[in-house]
């Protein structure tokens, strides 16, 4: 026994060997092994099954769209005789809508992006029918299953829709906090809870964006006057960045970025932008991670569009000036950022800071009273 490695003698005890992260060569071998070797296929396709199932099913409801795949839809929809101001319009919001949620449809995803859009009544009724337009031109003849399960996770719009659920409480939302088990997570929902952002916005964010001094985040693209420029951030959530979701972000940067460089599953990524991004991570898994332990903790399906309506909320019953409010969450007209935009830092953003330390809503401190 002495000659055993840990790992060996763990298995002659029937114990488990220590985790050790596998590497993207580890990856490749195994897929490579399993399409050349039917009987290891069958045995990996067992055990990912038997402890990756949850995954692999919400892998399956998703669709990776393609530029070919607009163009085709442009190219049908000229040959059912639609009217090329009409093929323009839809393809402008199918565009605006696949580019927010990172060229990845899902039923999460889209409800997701669809509720970024209540503020925008007009935006999201036409949002709606060129989704709806394009899955059924171009997705339906090819995954009827999957067109089925992406077609029927939304409906148009109709402007007398309205949406009633029970906003969660702040004690809510630090237990979901709480429960919430990787850092990247934590972080992405801190942002969102504290700073009412759109939930497409954290990853618009680079690294250079984040003004560790002022706590404070540039967001790097603003369409139509509709991306917050700036958001700021509390010191407690500052600290957490700086001590646990740096190191982490920094490790995760450095040990993929080889794999991102070599692009071994073809999604064209840039992995210079990507290295840059404050987010690095893919938004699909945080956002899952997030809303399986909020369902635990409020009984229901939850939304994360729902915490920049908590911190809408919450500012305004704290007296908020609304335009203040409007401000952080990129709802004001454009003259209202120019100074913004002009200036680095500027009385104007030393103003927009004093409202918000004062009176934001606070996941990570001790007590805080609901108001």
């Amino acid at each position: 026994m002495a000659y055993l490695t840990p790992e060996e003698l763990a298995k002659l005890l029937g114990g488990s060997p220590e985790f050790e992260p596998a590497t993207m060569s580890d990856l490749i071998r195994v897929i490579v092994t399993a399409r050349a070797d039917p009987t290891f296929r069958d045995l990996l396709l067992s055990y990912m099954g038997r402890y990756l199932g949850e995954y692999i099913r919400s892998a399956g409801n998703r669709w990776v769209v393609t530029e070919d795949d607009v163009q085709e839809f442009i190219k049908a929809q000229r040959l059912d005789g639609v009217s090329e101001r009409t093929i323009r319009d839809e393809v402008r919001y199918l565009r605006r809508a696949l580019v927010a949620m990172n060229w990845v449809l899902s039923p999460d995803s889209i409800r997701e992006y669809l509720a970024e859009l209540s503020e925008e009544p007009y935006v999201l009724k036409h949002t709606t029918t060129a989704l709806k337009a394009f899955m059924s031109t171009v997705l339906q003849p090819r995954d009827p299953g999957l067109y089925g399960v992406l077609y029927h996770s939304f409906k148009t719009f109709k402007p007398k829709a309205r949406n009633h659920v029970r906003l969660p409480t702040l004690e809510e939302l630090k237990e979901i906090l709480n429960r919430i088990e990787s850092i990247e997570a934590r972080t992405y929902f801190l942002i969102l809870a504290e700073t009412g952002l759109r939930p497409s916005e954290p990853f618009l964010v680079t690294i250079d964006d984040v003004d560790m001094e002022h706590g404070m985040l540039r967001i790097g693209k603003v369409t139509e006057a509709k991306r917050a420029l700036i958001a700021f951030l509390r010191p407690e959530t500052l600290e957490f960045i700086k001590t646990q979701y740096l190191p982490r972000r920094e490790w995760v940067v450095k040990n993929r970025i080889g794999a991102v460089r070599a692009d071994y599953l073809g999604v064209g990524t840039n992995p210079e932008e990507w290295a840059r991004k404050f987010i690095p991570f893919d938004r699909d898994r945080l956002r899952r991670e997030i809303k399986e332990v909020a369902r635990q903790v409020l009984g229901r399906e939850f939304e994360l569009y729902e915490l920049r309506k908590f911190f809408a909320t919450w500012m305004v019953s704290h007296g908020v000036p609304e335009s203040i409010v409007n401000t952080l969450q990129g709802r004001a007209p454009p003259s209202e950022y120019r100074v913004l935009i002009e200036h680095y830092w500027s009385p104007r953003h030393e103003e927009l800071r004093k409202w918000y330390l004062e009176h934001a809503p606070c996941l990570l401190c001790q007590a805080q009273s609901q108001g």
